[in-house]
């Protein structure tokens, strides 16, 4: 079915989270499509429990209830269809072509412009994805907390033309809109292909995560759920599910 994602918005002056205050009314779960946005989100969350540190009036905050179509063995999709989507719709205002970075990042050159959060919650038996994005929008690097100084940018920054947030925020709308509908009726692989081309990952070497900590290997192709897969020193392909990435050069 289509999608009709900003369809009904809700909009709120502050909050601490928009991807929580979503978790926390049900109500508005049920309803696919509607998205909750906030001029001035106090506690955003990142990706394994870090934070996600917004300027007020200056960040793009919202996040979007989904209904997957997927097992939830697969619902991490999302994340690289919602970077494919915000890559979309930054790139004709930035003068760098936006790199996607696995899961859920966005970069300019290695610094950060946007996040994505997916949290799934159940409601009556059904999966219901509460879809969190933010954007830095306006002001500058330096705007931010001294440890991220070096490690984000803004639209702003990497664009010579006026940010209307209220734009960026209609055409990012558009464009989630258009990737999961292809989603719906074409399935994955056209839009993995796309993924791994805007992240430049295809024979990228990259350091990844595990539960023994770093490991090194080449990253080959994308497994039909998302996740991505690495060929180890010794030769074996494996699938990397979670845990952070880090391309190497």
């Amino acid at each position: 079915m289509p999608y009709h994602i900003g369809q009904q918005i809700i909009r709120l002056d502050e909050i601490d989270s928009t991807n929580t205050y979503l978790l926390n009314h049900p109500e508005h779960l049920s309803h696919p499509g509607l998205v909750v946005i906030t001029a001035r989100q106090t506690a955003g969350k990142g990706r394994l429990g870090r934070r996600f540190v917004s300027l007020a009036d200056k960040n793009l905050t919202f996040s979007i209830a989904i209904h997957p179509s997927v097992s939830m063995e697969s619902i991490g999709i999302y994340s690289l269809l919602a970077g494919i989507g915000v890559a979309r719709a930054l790139e004709p205002l930035l003068e760098k072509t936006p790199r996607l970075k696995w899961p859920n990042d966005i970069l300019i050159g290695t610094r950060k412009i946007c996040g994505i959060l997916l949290e799934s919650t159940s409601l009556k038996n059904q999966i219901v994805l509460v879809m969190g994005i933010g954007v830095n929008c306006l002001g500058q690097p330096e705007d931010y907390p001294e440890d991220l100084q070096s490690i984000v940018t803004t639209m702003a920054q990497e664009s010579t033309r006026k940010i209307e947030m209220e734009s960026v925020f209609q055409q990012i709308l558009t464009h989630l809109n258009a990737v999961l509908d292809q989603f719906d009726q074409q399935g994955s692989s056209f839009l993995l292909e796309e993924w791994l081309v805007r992240a430049s990952a295809l024979n990228q070497p990259a350091r990844y995560q595990t539960q023994n900590g770093w490991s090194e290997g080449v990253i080959e192709q994308l497994s039909p759920e998302g996740y991505l897969l690495i060929r180890t020193p010794e030769g074996t392909l494996i699938p990397h599910i979670s845990g952070d990435v880090q391309y190497i050069g």
